[in-house]
């Protein structure tokens, strides 16, 4: 049993208790619980209640019985975006400036781009253990390459963990790529999967199992990060056919049916735009053939990646009710706030992207046939134009600062939130911990656990969840792999290095434009000044360095087939001439 008294024990617990405020709270007496769920690699459109095909009915009801936040804010990619849930600081000065593994050679002697957290951040964890609260974690933690940055080392009374990015859904534990590895730990210690282990059920298994342990009188907070519909697509054998022939008609009619349910629920403006995603001629190793010029039996082959991706969903869907179930059961609903959020947009890129995986390894290393995707020893994955469709309407996916790789869907339901309500307010990763301090009652500038550490930066949105017509401005700005971006409301400045855009700096006015289409820059030309000079700060704040030499995408990793000589040449020609092109021609100003 984990009991209030445990805390009240420990000697520095009474010096906290005095610079706790009751600020934004005070309505209420009780203290409130938390659970944070994170999906992993979601996309913005994958939610029955943003419109989509995929069943999602505990979502779904969450949604009626909170506040939809439409235009949230993450990072691109899973572990900056985290380091800035569990700390309230800008991912760089949080230590993951960049993902582990992913540090240019310019980058990998500075703290800010260490791709692990730091000391000198305080983690929601740590902050609210200090205040009474059981602190749990099951699933997916990635913000650690030293024991000492655990999660049973940076505030967690309980916890179940994933260490690195991803793995095989299954009991194998086989990892995401050739250079890395799959650690379970169980409260920080190395621990064995059992035989009927598949991830969202297992983590849903133990944070139950955590939460029935509680005393009933302690607060608690609950963080579940699934590392569903992360690739591989998997799930057990019962969910293969769930979605089968759902997606026959292809990528590119899904879209549009999704963008109109988009447009039916008011989540973009009339008139929007759709990206289209970017075509390849046959000659290079990036082609894909269109569905038009697809038979049946190759329409049956292509769409199944996006059927088993739907089914990780809606299982992952049908174990966050079990969650609920639980909350109900034992009568903590009521003071219960439960936030879901997608850490960033779908995955458009394939396996060889991983550091260090080649084609020769991840074709000996999977079992790749139509037969075998989504079971157990296969890695299958969604490839670009199934991403696109996750992350209708917007431009691109996770990887990139566009808003198919940073806009997230958040979803909240607690105590005085309104009900079936859809926020338009601009919002930020940092803002969701600065909520929870906010209904904790912690006041991070008084704090002496925050004394000589890096302070949050975020604002609360308590006050929009109680009444979504209270909006407030936000700016702010994101760096990964050199890739750049200013959202200040309703305008977007971004700089993308090729291939994935110009170079240069460009303007987009999102409440008109949320698909990034049409570029403004020499439209408002003072405008993009304003939102560059902000950036400027912003990379002296927080230590933006960027990667040199360049982290390019190459175009051959998009090739799934058998690679020819003729093909390799194509490539490295492609990636030798995108590279030189950063090198000459891309300013980093």
């Amino acid at each position: 049993m984990i009991s209030l008294a445990r805390f009240h024990a420990t000697l520095l617990y009474p010096l906290f208790a005095l610079v706790f405020a009751t600020n934004t709270y005070a309505e209420k007496t009780e203290r409130p619980n938390f659970i944070v769920i994170v999906a992993d690699d979601m996309g913005w459109s994958d939610i029955g209640a943003f419109g989509s095909e995929i069943r999602t009915p505990t979502l779904d009801s969450l949604a009626e019985q909170g506040v939809t936040m439409t235009n949230f804010y993450v990072a691109p990619t899973c572990s900056p975006t985290r380091s800035m849930l569990m700390t309230g600081v800008d991912s760089h000065l949080a230590g993951l400036g960049t993902m582990e593994g992913v540090q240019a050679e310019n980058q990998t002697h500075s703290d800010a781009y260490s791709g692990q957290l730091r000391d000198d951040v305080v983690t929601v964890a740590e902050a609210l253990k200090a205040s009474g609260y059981a602190t749990l974690m099951s699933g997916k933690w990635h913000l650690a390459k030293d024991a000492s940055q655990y999660p049973s080392n940076r505030g967690f009374d309980r916890s179940f963990t994933l260490i690195e990015g991803g793995a095989s859904h299954f009991s194998d534990a086989a990892p995401l790529y050739r250079t890395e590895k799959a650690t379970y730990l169980a409260d920080g210690v190395v621990t064995v999967l059992p035989d009927d282990f598949y991830s969202s059920k297992a983590y849903t298994d133990k944070m139950l199992g955590y939460l029935n342990s509680l005393d009933s009188e302690t607060p608690f907070f609950a963080y579940v990060a699934y590392t569903a519909p992360h690739d591989p697509l998997q799930v057990p054998d019962s969910w293969l056919d769930k979605y089968s022939g759902v997606y026959e008609q292809g990528p590119e009619s899904l879209r549009a049916q999704r963008a109109q349910a988009l447009l039916d629920r008011g989540f973009i403006p009339e008139g929007t735009e759709l990206w289209a995603p970017p075509t390849f001629p046959k000659f290079l190793p990036a082609y894909v053939k269109p569905w038009s010029m697809m038979d049946d039996v190759a329409h049956k082959s292509a769409s199944r990646p996006m059927e088993i991706y739907a089914a990780m969903v809606e299982y992952m869907d049908d174990q966050i009710h079990r969650l609920i179930d639980e909350l109900e059961r034992t009568g903590h609903l009521e003071n219960t706030y439960i936030v879901f959020l997608s850490d960033n947009g779908a995955n458009g890129a394939t396996p060889l992207s991983y550091p260090g995986s080649t084609r020769e390894w991840f074709l000996n290393e999977y079992k790749q046939g139509v037969e075998n995707q989504g079971r157990r020893g296969s890695h299958t994955y969604m490839g670009r134009d199934w991403a696109s469709v996750s992350a209708s309407p917007f431009k691109l996916y996770k990887g990139a600062i566009a808003e198919g790789g940073i806009r997230a869907p958040l979803i909240v339901t607690g105590p005085l939130v309104e009900k079936n309500k859809i926020s338009k307010q601009v919002s930020h990763i940092t803002d969701l911990t600065a909520t929870l301090y906010a209904l904790a009652g912690i006041n991070t500038s008084s704090n002496i656990l925050f004394k000589d550490k890096i302070r949050p930066e975020g604002q609360s949105l308590f006050e929009n969840w109680k009444d979504i017509s209270n909006e407030k401005s936000r700016t702010f700005a994101t760096e990964l792999f050199g890739h750049r971006s200013v959202v200040s409301d309703r305008w977007k400045a971004t700089n993308m290095r090729p291939p994935l855009g110009s170079g240069k700096w460009e303007l987009y006015d999102l409440s008109e434009d949320p698909s990034e289409v049409n570029n403004l820059a020499e439209v408002y030309p003072d405008k993009l000044t304003e939102l560059v000079a902000y950036y400027d700060n912003y990379k002296k704040r927080v230590g933006v360095i960027l990667p040199d030499p360049p982290i390019s995408v190459s175009l051959g990793d998009l090739f799934t087939t058998e690679c020819n000589w003729y093909c390799q040449i194509i490539v490295s020609v492609v990636d030798f001439t995108i590279d030189l092109w950063v090198s000459l021609f891309v300013s980093d100003e």
